[in-house]
């Protein structure tokens, strides 16, 4: 089954959230990976490396709240309740976590996580409603959008391998 949620570009054919990293097309696995290892480092500039991957760098903000030229590293840290990037680590090993949507608009394929971000699906239980828990930025915690359900944030990943965003719902 193929739904549209509210808020998405007419025309979008999104699927339903797979779980099977399998299906990734290689460029998609290679930055996911890369983003990962940096993670494991446990230091926010190691992100760096998978940002700079680009040719362009990755949206933190829908809403373009930092201004073009800012350290992608700073902003990050400047996102991270503890202004040192470890939520942001915690959030992307989090949202990596889950499973995700695949998202075709004309010509273009995205991946993106979470995939309950885009489909209005309930948990299943407990332990799933504290995992997706772990996809919202503190500051995101008192917020819900109009369906009520929090501000999860995403990372949106293009077929080539571009890391296009990382941003919470604004």
């Amino acid at each position: 089954m193929i739904r549209k949620p509210r808020g998405d570009v007419i025309g979008d054919v999104i699927s339903p959230p797979i779980g099977d990293l399998a299906v990734l097309p290689a460029p998609v696995a290679r930055i996911r990976d890369k983003i990962l290892a940096a993670c494991e480092t446990g230091d926010v500039e190691a992100l760096r490396i998978p940002i700079d991957w680009n040719e362009t760098r990755p949206l933190f903000a829908k809403s373009g709240a930092f201004k073009a030229g800012t350290d992608p590293i700073e902003i990050l840290k400047a996102l991270s309740f503890d202004r040192k990037g470890r939520e942001t680590i915690a959030l992307i090993r989090a949202i990596f976590a889950q499973p995700f949507v695949q998202i075709t608009r004309g010509p273009t394929t995205l991946y993106e996580w979470p995939a309950f971000a885009r489909h209005s699906q309930p948990p299943n239980n407990e332990d799933e409603a504290r995992q997706r828990w772990r996809c919202v930025r503190f500051a995101d915690l008192m917020r819900s959008n109009a369906e009520g359900k929090p501000h999860a944030t995403r990372i949106g990943i293009a077929a080539d391998g571009v890391w296009h965003y990382f941003w919470s719902e604004d």
